[in-house]
């Protein structure tokens, strides 16, 4: 009996030490994800701060912004995030982003999508370092 009870110990321990390290590292991959998306935004809002007029560089921080979203999607999918940051949750954002992204072709954007996002991020980082 003892003999079972200690193999069963010896088999849960190291499965459940696996699961928590490689939920430890699905956050961390996201967090980093979700700071590059940050970094992406800051540049698309000081871009419009400093240079409004100049379409084809906010056209390249747009599309490096939406890079970011696809790395964030893709890293943060099985990452341990509260439901209301849940990626799946937060596919209004994408698609708000989609279209300020495709009015700043022609004008600039009130970069709402821009503002709704960094709050986002905020929180998941917020989320995912206090596990």
């Amino acid at each position: 009996m003892i003999g079972l009870v200690v193999g069963l110990v010896a088999f849960w321990v190291p499965i459940r030490m696996d699961r928590q390290a490689q939920e430890r590292e699905r956050s961390r991959t996201c967090v980093d994800a979700v700071i590059d998306l940050r970094a992406a935004l800051r540049t698309i809002e000081n871009g419009y701060a400093t240079n409004p007029d100049h379409k084809s560089e906010r056209t390249v921080d747009w599309a490096a912004g939406k890079a970011e979203i696809e790395r964030v999607r893709a890293s943060c999918l099985d990452a341990p995030l509260a439901s209301a940051n849940g990626v799946e949750q937060s596919k209004m954002l994408w698609q708000q982003y989609d279209t300020e992204q495709n009015a700043a072709r022609h004008s600039p954007p009130p970069l709402e999508a821009v503002r709704a996002l960094d709050a986002w991020t905020l929180d998941a980082i917020a989320d995912l370092t206090q596990r």
